[in-house]
């Protein structure tokens, strides 16, 4: 049986009291950290998961950026969207249960080398192990991590795994309170539709308004150009009888509409 020594007891203690209490803007980066300290990795990456009623879409691609390889943006798309090619991967979407598991438990061999997925993270990426992490919260996919190493580093142990899933569950209520299809993010969505007409970008926006976030740091995190950005603040101005975003954000308090999603 699996079991903790002392010194493994402080780091999970400490690593959970981080994750805890990590702001939203800090929280991903903060898991990340952790997870490198009790499950070391080469490359991590993280998906936001929207639930549709047919579909799971993978959003606010991130790459632990302290790893020895940051994929880019464009790379982090593109995994995700070869990943929802595969009906096995999909498969796993759909449990209602979160999972921590090795590619190599869950997938054979064929999958992992001859799958589209499979051969950009060895071709590409240049890894050969790889860890999911699947935070699911009643029956929500919310997150999902991806943990991968090279060859030279050796697959994942056994207490790696165990680590990862001491962890789960708080990663995964903390990951649910910052998701915008929580009973918060609904009942801001459906302010901000009915009472307003904002577009989903709209919504968006405003969120990241009431984030603090400036025009440039919106632009950054939505992929585009900070005019789009100001044209779009513009639109959720006229459309909430306000005049900045100052205005936005106070009448978003009185709606009851702030969000505080990742």
């Amino acid at each position: 049986m699996l079991q903790l020594n002392e010194q493994e007891c402080w780091q999970m203690s400490t690593g959970l009291t981080r994750i805890m209490t990590a702001p939203v803007d800090e929280f991903r980066h903060t898991v990340f950290e952790v997870m490198s300290e009790i499950a070391p990795f080469d490359c991590g990456v993280s998906y936001v998961v929207k639930n549709n009623p047919d579909s799971k879409e993978c959003l606010e691609p991130m790459a632990y950026k302290n790893a020895p390889v940051v994929p880019t943006t464009d790379a982090l798309f593109k995994a995700a969207e070869l990943a929802h090619k595969s009906s096995v991967y999909n498969t796993l979407e759909w449990q209602k249960k979160s999972l921590v598991f090795r590619d190599s438990d869950m997938f054979s061999e064929t999958f992992l080398s001859q799958t589209e997925i499979g051969r950009m993270v060895h071709d590409e990426l240049g890894m050969s192990y790889a860890c999911k992490v699947f935070l699911v919260h009643n029956g929500l996919l919310v997150g999902k991590f991806w943990l991968l190493r090279h060859e030279k580093s050796g697959n994942f142990t056994e207490k790696d795994i165990f680590r990862l899933r001491l962890l789960e569950p708080l990663v995964t209520r903390r990951m649910y309170e910052f998701h915008p299809q929580n009973e918060k993010g609904l009942q801001a969505k459906k302010v901000l539709i009915e009472r307003f007409g904002l577009t989903d970008r709209e919504r968006q926006i405003t969120g990241l308004i009431c984030r603090g976030m400036t025009n440039h740091q919106i632009a950054d995190k939505l992929f585009c150009a900070e005019a789009t950005v100001k044209k779009h603040i513009s639109s959720i101005a006229k459309k909430m009888n306000v005049s900045n975003r100052t205005e936005i954000f106070h009448c978003c308090v009185m709606e009851k509409a702030v969000q505080n999603f990742i």
